[in-house]
């Protein structure tokens, strides 16, 4: 009787395992957004800013609550939810600090660089730190940013900046959401560069 007992253990997990692959089916796969940068052919910088300046951007910070792969949305008050099929494709702070780089050398125009080595051309250089207080969607599925950046040249602050951006999903799911996130970050970008153009024209 123990024999027969053995033998009908494994062959029972087998069905049940069977039966539950049966019923719930495969599991999808995730996917991958990337936010991305504006269209130079969309935009077009202001002329007269003269010589490009130079925009040393500092590593973008992010709250703790989106530095993960999962796309995160807040589904009530103080209530949030991770998606594990919906995720970014590169780390998001490193994702925003690409878009941001790449859009000031678009809307200045600026050469951007990522560290902080001393020039000797007599071009301008700026300080840039970005840091993101909010980046998720609401339960209506709307996308909001909430950032502060400064401007600083030498060892003068001259601008210090908190600002909310906020767009609705114009299609419906995560590419609707991560659409209108991008939207909000290419509002950042334009006020930031405006900024950086009117600081660049008024050292000139």
């Amino acid at each position: 009787m123990a024999t027969n007992r053995l033998v009908l253990l494994p062959l029972l997990s087998v069905l049940i395992l069977s039966l539950t692959a049966c019923i719930g089916g495969k599991t999808p796969p995730p996917k991958f957004y990337l936010l991305e940068p504006i269209s130079s052919i969309e935009y077009q910088a202001s002329a007269g800013v003269g010589q490009n300046p130079v925009v040393y951007l500092k590593p973008v910070r992010i709250p703790h609550y989106v530095d993960r792969p999962q796309i995160v949305t807040s589904t009530a008050r103080n209530a949030y939810e991770l998606s594990e099929f919906h995720r970014w494709a590169e780390s998001l702070d490193h994702n925003i600090g690409r878009v941001l780089a790449r859009n000031f050398g678009i809307l200045v125009p600026a050469e951007v660089r990522f560290s902080n080595p001393p020039t000797s051309d007599g071009r301008t250089n700026f300080r840039v730190s970005v840091e993101i207080l909010e980046f998720h969607a609401d339960p209506k599925r709307q996308a909001g940013l909430t950032a502060q950046w400064r401007i600083a040249r030498g060892g003068d602050l001259l601008v210090d900046r908190q600002k909310s951006y906020r767009e609705p999903a114009a299609i419906s799911g995560y590419p609707g959401i991560v659409a209108a996130l991008n939207l909000c970050l290419d509002r950042l970008s334009s006020d930031m560069a405006s900024e950086l153009r009117n600081l660049a024209s008024s050292n000139r």
